[in-house]
Order: C-alpha cells, then sequence, then structure tokens
C-alpha cells in the first residue's frame, strides 16, 4: 500500500499546553495561598519581637526611625523588612485603623506588609480575611451516616444515631463501631 503524501491530522491537544486566554476579571498580582503563607510567617516574627519593638514603631515619624527600631529591637529579622518596607510599615502604623490592642497590633502589620510591594495592605488584608474564612468551610463533615442492623429486625440507615422504628440509641463502644461482634 502506498504511503500518503499528506499525513493525517489527528493530533489531540496536548496535556502540558497552557491556556491562550485568560480568564475573567481582574489579573492576581499574588497567589492567595502564597500570600497567606507570607501573614502567617510575619505574624510568627511579630509575636516573638512586638513586645520589645512595638513601643518604638508606634511612636516612629519616620521611615529612618522606623529602620532604627528595627535595628535594636528586632536585629534578627531586620532584614526581612528594613529598608526595603519602611515606608510601608510606617504607613500601616500612621493609619487611622491601626488597632489598639497589642496582639490585634502585630496581626494587622503582618497581614498588611504580607502582599507588599505588589499588593496594597487593604488589598493584602481583605485577602487574608477571605481566605481564612474559605479555610474554615473548606472540608467538614456534614452528616454522618450509619447502616445498622438492630435487635427489633430493622434493617437499614440510622436515624440521629438511633433505630428509626424503636429507636435504640447507637452505643459508643468502638467495637460497634468498628465492626467487630459482641455476639
Amino acid at each position: 500500500m502506498p504511503k500518503r503524501k499528506k499525513p493525517e491530522n489527528n493530533a489531540e491537544k496536548a496535556l502540558d499546553t497552557f491556556r491562550e486566554k485568560r480568564g475573567r476579571g481582574r489579573p492576581q498580582l499574588i497567589r492567595r495561598s502564597e500570600l497567606l503563607g507570607r501573614a502567617e510567617n510575619c505574624r510568627g516574627i511579630f509575636r516573638e519581637v512586638w513586645d520589645r519593638l512595638r513601643q518604638p514603631l508606634t511612636s516612629a515619624l519616620t521611615a529612618d526611625e522606623v529602620v532604627s527600631a528595627f535595628e535594636t529591637h528586632a536585629q534578627p529579622y531586620a532584614r526581612e523588612f528594613v529598608p526595603r518596607l519602611a515606608d510601608d510599615i510606617l504607613g500601616v502604623v500612621r493609619e487611622k485603623k491601626f488597632p489598639k490592642r497589642r496582639s490585634a497590633q502585630s496581626n494587622f502589620l503582618a497581614e498588611s506588609l504580607a502582599g507588599r510591594p505588589n499588593v496594597e495592605p487593604r488589598t493584602s488584608r481583605d485577602i487574608c480575611s477571605k481566605e481564612r474564612a474559605r479555610a474554615k468551610l473548606a472540608h467538614r463533615i456534614l452528616r454522618k451516616e450509619f447502616y445498622i442492623v438492630c435487635s427489633c429486625g430493622y434493617e437499614g440507615p440510622a436515624r440521629n444515631d438511633a433505630c428509626p422504628k424503636c429507636a435504640a440509641e447507637i452505643p459508643d463502644t468502638p467495637d460497634i463501631l468498628w465492626g467487630s461482634r459482641l455476639f
């Protein structure tokens, strides 16, 4: 049988191709999970040094004072925050909505700085709160079901952890829950 001059074009879409068009909406500048991870990292850092850093940072009036506060009171972590984020830290500390309580202040600052320089502090806080709310609802048990064989003769699903026919409750002993027989 002779070969075809034109090969058939049966090429399917490769598995490793990327989408040509981007999705709807405003493009993300940073992944939400990455921002939440950075916020947790900053929160842990501030949890360690906030008692020493709180007073000089809240009383700072210039970016140079923020840099000196970090260098004297939070030396191991100064390179991570200053001088790169000194203006942002000063802006967050000077916001009208900056909290008064000690733990709330460190969390507020950590969430605000998590998205910098790509995301504004307010947007960063909004993303963190939405991701925390989404994580709470992500996976949870909606209903537990047992298939029971009751002494009254009922065989089928239990209702409210009891037999629907005679209302005998399912005991909490592990033998019954894991399927071992008592008789």
